[in-house]
């Protein structure tokens, strides 16, 4: 996830603010293809990663959920539960939409491109905070 987020930042950099001047105007940077191509060989990596998290993790804590439910019993830490339940939902949601804009910037038509594009990379770097963030607390406890 960090040389993702670290590609993709640099991509957005060098593709928009890094511009060198040529006798055409300003262009991007030389590395911005590159940067590119590794950004999305580290996304399959990821979205390979995030299916076996979705086997060993994600699966089963929604059934354990789905359980609970059903036996409508009261376990101590139960709104702990449900935050991370919550939490789940939008992340997977997040990254579903984030795979949706991705795969939008390859195959859709021009037109959406501007809009896709902002999607893809704020809802990457909100998902980078949450992150950061999700890591600091698991070091706090």
């Amino acid at each position: 996830c960090v040389l993702l987020l670290a590609t993709g930042v640099a991509w957005l950099l060098g593709h928009d603010i890094w511009l060198q001047q040529t006798p055409f105007g300003p262009q991007p940077h030389p590395l911005v293809a590159w940067l590119l191509r590794a950004h999305g060989a580290i996304a399959w990596c990821v979205v390979l990663v995030g299916g076996v998290v979705w086997q060993v993790h994600v699966r089963p804590a929604w059934r354990a959920v789905r359980r609970r439910r059903l036996h409508r019993r009261r376990i101590e830490g139960v709104r702990a539960g449900r935050a991370r339940t919550v939490s789940g939902v939008l992340l997977v949601a997040a990254l579903a939409v984030l795979l949706g804009s991705a795969i939008g910037l390859q195959y859709a038509p021009e037109q959406a491109h501007a809009a896709l594009s902002v999607t893809h990379w704020a809802l990457g770097l909100v998902l980078a905070i949450g992150l950061l963030w999700h890591w600091i607390a698991r070091l706090r406890r």
